[in-house]
């Protein structure tokens, strides 16, 4: 594979979009969406717009994919997509999904002589914007190397896990940890209250405290009034996600599931408290 590869990039969400428009400005983009108002969120950067996926597959040595699910990614390889990538070619799965379909993917590529590298991303939307996301990566050292640069144009950390599917284990496992780490910012916000302590001087507090963390910092902030019902939208599914991964492998994550579901649902109330001054329950 060359030095200067040809990247596509099929995904133009939320968060695909700015990690999209982050490859541009380092190597030659391709891109293929279902709707034409999707291009719009890649701003100027310059890129190549192909009219279908198998056609942007042919294009390209390195495909990063940000799709919803699993499912989506199923279908896109199989509907010419597989086949119309050139021998050697590398996709990268930039989706959270589960680990062994990672896996299952990883010998669906590899058939055709393509590798495949499992890399979800930690850090959303504004991670994605700011370059400063968090990639875990399943796949052979050799293959990451080869298509390492990519993903560092969005990602400030590359972390390799082990082999495909270690990427998507990590990426649960963040995810449990963090809205479990949400859960017991709600507990505390209640207690602070019957002490008589403002959560917004806990925040600021902790801060500089053994007590801080990412989520906490990030109330107010990154999860503002007006994406909080959304971010704990996404956080329901996040802990759904690991814990049916979980228990496809015969662990009972029950009472981690329950706790972490009740972070996503006084999230909304804990951004409130913090930035308008509301009476926490």
């Amino acid at each position: 594979m060359s030095n200067e590869p040809e990247v596509g990039f099929i995904g133009l969400g939320d968060q695909g979009a700015p990690m999209a428009a982050a490859i541009a400005e380092r190597f030659r983009l391709h891109a293929w969406a279902r709707r034409d108002t999707s291009y719009a969120a890649l701003g100027d950067v310059p890129f190549t717009r192909h009219t279908t996926a198998v056609e942007l597959a042919a294009a390209v040595s390195i495909l990063c994919v940000c799709l919803r699910t699993d499912a989506d990614l199923t279908e896109l390889l199989s509907n010419g997509v597989l086949d119309a990538l050139p021998a050697d070619a590398i996709v990268i799965n930039h989706a959270t999904g589960d680990p062994g379909e990672a896996n299952g993917f990883r010998e669906l590529c590899a058939a055709k002589g393509i590798s495949f590298v499992d890399a979800p991303v930690s850090g959303g939307r504004p991670g994605a914007l700011a370059r400063t996301l968090t990639c875990f990566v399943g796949t052979v050292p050799d293959i990451l190397e080869k298509c390492r640069a990519v993903i560092s144009t969005h990602s400030k950390h590359v972390v390799h896990m082990g082999a495909a599917g270690t990427g998507q284990a990590a990426k649960l496992c963040n995810n449990a940890l963090t809205v479990s780490n949400l859960r017991n910012i709600v507990e505390v916000f209640s207690i602070a209250d019957a002490f008589g302590i403002e959560p917004a001087s806990l925040q600021k507090a902790f801060a500089h405290s053994s007590g801080g963390s990412f989520i906490l910092d990030a109330l107010g902030t990154k999860v503002t009034p007006e994406i909080a019902s959304h971010i704990a939208t996404l956080n329901r599914a996040d802990v759904e996600e690991f814990a049916a991964a979980a228990k496809r492998r015969g662990r009972d994550v029950s009472e981690l599931e329950a706790w972490a579901m009740g972070g996503a649902a006084g999230l909304v109330t804990a951004v409130n408290r913090l930035i308008k001054g509301q009476t926490y329950p």
